[in-house]
């Protein structure tokens, strides 16, 4: 390993998913990242949390598990935040249909833990949508899906992965894959995932039960992050991408979401920085006469 690439406050912990990634592969099943970690891979500015969230499918959640035990990189444990209580969104699952808890047995991890979802309690199928990603993660929050970014004048959205290439890959000493080069680490298209968040924010309304995956929260930030509440925006995502039992809940999200004037925000057409306004109430550059 080379030594420009060591940081002293990251772990050193390159290709810390290679086991795991060779049980799934030899379950011939997809390796499909979803929560956080999915979200920073579609424009989201979350930081990573302690847990790696990955879709399996219901049949198959009881074999990988042993297997991924046997691994010796991981160990059963109970749910380590069931001390936390909220009645509206909480990561504790209350319904009938259990997610598995792994906690990481490497001695200087990126993750803590492993958290399998069941696909019937994610609500979302591991044949879903999908888009291959370079690792677990970036080094920054990229959108890789880049129709999601929306303004046509450029003045705002997520950072698109195509701008940054030198921000695909994290450093190599917490690269996730190693060993396992070619096996691939997949994330839900975010209009596969957003309704499925959806989904789970409707039936965890309708039955009272939460699922464990606080959807409430991950969809206000897929709103603040994709600009959904510029009107363009709100109209486009809400035609072309979200189903018609969720379009409601959606426009209610967005239409609640109010997004703070306290920024201070640079605006290309006055060539200064702009305090007070909306991203999408900033001046348009005109375009250079052509000499």
């Amino acid at each position: 390993m080379e030594s420009d690439i060591i940081t002293a406050d990251l772990p050193i912990c390159t290709g810390y998913l290679d086991k795991t990634l060779e049980i799934f592969s030899l379950h011939k099943h997809p390796f499909i990242v979803v929560g956080t970690l999915a979200a920073r891979w579609s424009g989201v500015g979350c930081l990573p949390q302690d847990e790696i969230d990955v879709l399996a499918r219901s049949t198959e959640v009881d074999v990988i598990v042993k297997d991924l035990i046997t691994s010796k990189d991981w160990e059963p444990c109970e749910n380590p935040v069931a001390h936390q209580l909220d009645p509206d969104d909480t990561m504790i699952n209350s319904t009938t249909i259990k997610d598995i808890w792994l906690k990481t047995r490497i001695q200087d991890p990126c993750f803590a833990y492993l958290r399998i979802w069941p696909d019937t309690l994610y609500n979302l199928s591991v044949d879903c949508a999908k888009i291959e990603v370079p690792d677990l993660q970036a080094k920054s929050s990229l959108l890789a899906e880049e129709e999601y970014y929306r303004d046509p004048h450029q003045r705002f959205g997520p950072r698109r992965a195509s701008l940054y290439p030198d921000q695909l890959l994290p450093l190599l000493q917490i690269r996730a894959k190693f060993l396992q080069p070619d096996i691939p680490i997949f994330i839900p298209t975010i209009e596969a995932h957003i309704n499925a968040l959806l989904t789970q924010l409707r039936l965890q309304r309708e039955t009272r039960l939460a699922n464990g995956n606080f959807p409430g929260g991950h969809i206000s930030l897929f709103v603040r992050y994709l600009y959904l509440d510029w009107p363009p925006a709100r109209d486009w995502i809400l035609e072309n991408k979200i189903h018609a039992c969720n379009r409601e809940l959606l426009r209610a999200k967005i239409d609640r979401h109010q997004r703070g004037r306290g920024m201070i925000l640079r605006d290309a057409s006055l060539g200064e920085w702009v305090y007070g306004k909306l991203p999408w109430e900033l001046g348009v550059k005109k375009k250079e006469p052509p000499s």
